[in-house]
């Protein structure tokens, strides 16, 4: 067998292969004796037909198509110890170049790879920025808002007024008298009027009609035109023309807000006092102040790192990636009440256009996460198991709570292996930015390495154990191994795979 590979871009092989004649020949011959099997081919019993008459019964192409499937089971296992390259996944056959000799093109995806530079050179500052009280003034004055009443008044129309109407409207040039030609009538419509800086732009029944509004009184009526322009954005009946609405004004509201005290404190939370209210806002807002600030300084090391590092994946792994975003997706909508076919449509996307959209964010996600990744087996970080083990356990209780048998049949499935996967990578990830975090602000990261045993805690321990074994052996109780027993907590470290083979493996494997 004939094999050629070239590097492609985007971290796959295409391979040729040319295989020996004779093999195919044979395949071909295991097919048709397959395929003979059952059926009744007259004259001979189920799988006894020679091979030309199960050829001329079922056509050359089907034999061969079928005895491609076994063939290529048989091949690819030798190309990919040919090879000698990890395949990220299944390869595929892109094109099959002819059958005398069988000659194939296969794509295979190799393994993601990673090369960093000097990432612990990197140096950035983090400057965190204080939460100013403007912005706790800005909540509260959005939560008097939400518990507003609308109550009418007896001044004119003001700004921030809403002014309650009714709307008639016909074009222009059109007979008053026609009752066919009005577009609208007696239409309610109450109107909030919007300040000179607001939006206009989306107001109905045209841009700026609010404002149309200011100083009008109950009882008031008006007229006012609008020519709609003729494109495509305006509605059939509107397009292109001059629009003349008849308003009468039927009443005009405001919103009344109630007073920030200590009442109003109490029918909106837990708390007693404004005080107490303002302190909660400001540690909330500087708590979520603090995560969006680590998120971007952590991006920005992210990314200072990638300018000196190579990393390559296949284009598989990102189709995996957002299949995941997909199935996420479809999960939120599901708690919505809306599939995914209802939120293409309302999106106005395809399924490929929605992959699309989901694709530069896949790959930034794969191409940090293969970084975090690299980093964190580079470096001889000390990850505690503890922390893994117990919030394991405390998803389970939380999910579980009393159900005992729910908590069993879930810890016999797969499904457990990959929660317990998912919440280890997820703190491995954490101590991994956390370090990297420290690093860049030039910090000391020796907190984050595990400790290295000095020779004289090496010697003490050996004479520890030799102690342990004489008194053993004269039958004395062994006080030195009572008095060093291990908590819990250090003996389900010390159970955990960090013996020195298992270190020196690792240390092969970087």
């Amino acid at each position: 067998m004939k094999i050629e590979q070239t590097y492609l871009e985007d971290h796959q092989l295409e391979v040729t292969v040319e295989a020996e004649q004779d093999v195919f020949e044979q395949a071909k011959h295991r097919a048709a004796k397959e395929m003979s099997k059952g059926k009744n081919i007259p004259g001979f019993r189920p799988g006894k037909a020679p091979y030309q008459r199960v050829v001329t019964h079922f056509g050359e192409s089907a034999i061969i198509d079928h005895a491609l499937d076994h063939f290529l089971d048989e091949v690819y296992p030798q190309i990919i110890d040919e090879i000698d390259r990890e395949p990220y996944g299944p390869g595929q056959v892109k094109e099959i170049k002819t059958l005398e000799p069988p000659t194939f093109v296969f794509y295979i995806p190799l393994q993601p790879e990673v090369k960093l530079g000097e990432y612990r050179e990197i140096r950035l500052p983090y400057e965190k920025a204080d939460v100013p009280q403007e912005e706790v003034d800005k909540i509260l004055d959005r939560m008097l808002s939400q518990q507003a009443s609308i109550e009418p008044v007896d001044h004119s129309a003001e700004e921030g007024n809403l002014v309650d109407t009714s709307l008639d409207a016909r074009a222009a040039e059109s007979d008053p008298d026609d009752e066919e030609s009005y577009l609208l009538k007696n239409q309610p419509l109450p109107v909030m009027i919007k300040g000179k800086k607001d939006d206009q732009d989306k107001e109905w029944p045209f841009p700026g009609f609010s404002r149309q509004l200011l100083g009008v009184s109950s009882g008031d009526s008006l007229e006012l035109t609008y020519e709609f322009p003729d494109d495509d954005t305006v509605e059939e009946d509107y397009r292109g023309k001059e629009v003349l609405y008849a308003v009468q004004v039927e009443g005009i509201r405001e919103r009344v807000l109630p007073e920030l005290d200590d009442a109003f404190v109490k029918t909106v939370s837990d708390l007693e006092s404004v005080d107490e209210l303002r302190e909660q806002i400001l540690e909330e807002l500087v708590a979520q102040r603090a995560m969006e600030e680590e998120n971007t300084y952590v991006n920005s090391i992210l990314e200072k790192i990638l300018e000196d590092a190579e990393v390559k994946f296949p284009p598989q792994m990102v189709e995996n990636e957002i299949d995941g975003e997909v199935q996420e997706l479809e999960s939120r909508l599901k708690g919505q009440g809306m599939d995914l076919e209802m939120y293409l449509k309302i999106q106005d996307l395809e399924d490929e256009g929605l992959r699309e959209q989901i694709k530069p964010n896949a790959e930034k996600r794969i191409t940090h996460g293969l970084v975090i990744g690299k980093i964190s087996e580079s470096e001889d970080l000390d990850f505690d198991t503890q922390e893994i083990t117990d919030e394991f356990k405390a998803i389970l209780d939380n999910h579980f709570a009393d159900d005992e048998k729910g908590r069993a049949e879930y810890m016999q499935s797969g499904d457990s292996v990959a929660l317990l996967n998912r919440v280890s990578s997820q703190i491995v990830t954490k101590k991994t930015l956390d370090f990297l975090m420290a690093l860049a602000q030039g910090e000391d990261i020796t907190d984050f390495l595990k400790k290295e045993e000095t020779e004289e805690e090496v010697v003490v321990e050996e004479l520890a154990e030799e102690s342990s074994i004489e008194k053993e052996d004269t039958g004395e109780p062994a006080v030195a191994a009572e008095q060093s027993e291990e908590s819990p907590a250090e003996k389900e470290q010390e159970d955990t795979p960090d013996t020195k083979e298992d270190k020196s493996e690792e240390d092969d494997q970087e």
